[in-house]
């Protein structure tokens, strides 16, 4: 055994009124199966939505006590770990707010302050071996959770899934009254992480249902990673409406999508795409304006179309 995983199956565990707490090695679950799933494939772990999805996902898994899944806690009190196995990076010039008991405030005072974790040298080179990190990932499982055989810890991702459920499935009727519910019935500190983990899962059903293609240009590329360049867009804003159905999704590149949620362009009724006379285009026959009255690209089942109401809404906000 090297003396990172001697590490690893030592971890500072703060004791609480439900037993240790059981975060860090949930996080470090969540590392290693984005390291198998290639989310992670080079030494720099990004503090995003779909770390946040996975760590959630194995929390609802194998934590049965009442301990509130904080995200931010383990990402930050890692680096305080034997044999100095995480690092954070900070962004330049930024220092990690902390409480009076030296932790971290929330999980926005991470996003804004850390921009990636980096692992040691001995660390990295076993996760990117298959064999070495199944052994890492068996050992946690036994050490923390008391899993000893691989059928113990399905490989699914049954919270997410049900969320992915509500999002393609759920009747539009009180849908945002219930997601609205599901979020404030959340402790407080990890309300931010429950709606990271919810934007996490809305992504991907979008490009899911979009082909990863943008609905406007047909774009569809994606990088070394195979990670889509396209983003999914929510037509009226989640923010004030907490509607992440999959009705009020749009795929759209980059640039389309600032144009869209600025109200430079906007969709009609019959699924054409608008341009608004404010847009400046300066070379036209190659920017928006070239895709003016074109059909939009939609989903090939239909009980996935967007909306044209929620594109009512969005043609009524900006004028159109």
């Amino acid at each position: 055994m090297t003396s990172t995983i001697q590490h690893i199956l030592t971890l500072k565990q703060a004791p609480t009124k439900y037993g240790k707490a059981p975060h860090k090695p949930v996080l470090l679950l969540a590392v290693i199966e984005s390291f198998e799933s290639g989310e992670i494939a080079d030494n720099w772990i990004e503090v995003n939505d779909d770390l946040v999805q996975r760590f959630i996902d194995i929390w609802k898994l194998l934590v049965k006590t009442p301990h509130i899944p904080t995200f931010a806690l383990p990402f930050f009190h890692l680096k305080n770990e034997k044999g100095q196995f995480w690092k954070l990076i900070t962004y330049p010039g930024r220092e990690i707010p902390t409480t009076k008991s030296k932790s971290i405030k929330s999980y926005r005072a991470l996003t804004e302050t850390v921009c990636a974790a980096t692992l040691s040298n001995e660390l990295y080179i076993a996760l990117s071996d298959p064999i070495k990190r199944e052994e890492i990932k068996a050992a946690i499982l036994d050490k923390y959770f008391g899993i000893r055989q691989a059928t113990q810890y399905p490989p699914q991702k049954v919270y997410s899934t049900k969320i992915k459920q509500q999002i393609l499935y759920d009747p539009a009727q009180n849908y945002a009254r219930k997601v609205k519910q599901s979020i404030d019935e959340q402790p407080k500190e990890i309300r931010e992480e429950f709606v990271v983990m919810r934007s996490s899962v809305f992504r991907k059903a979008i490009l899911e249902v979009y082909d990863n293609q943008c609905a406007v240009t047909g774009l569809k590329v994606a990088d070394a990673k195979n990670r889509s360049l396209v983003d999914a867009c929510h037509i009226t804003p989640f923010a004030e409406t907490y509607n992440d159905s999959i009705r009020n999704g749009l795929a759209l590149s980059p640039t389309f999508h600032r144009a869209f949620d600025r109200g430079l362009i906007g969709i009609s009724d019959t699924y054409r795409i608008l341009v608004h006379p404010k847009l400046k285009d300066f070379h036209p026959e190659a920017g928006i304006k070239q895709f003016e009255n074109r059909d939009i690209i939609l989903p090939a089942n239909s009980e996935f179309h967007p909306s044209v109401n929620y594109f009512r809404e969005h043609r009524s906000k900006f004028g159109f």
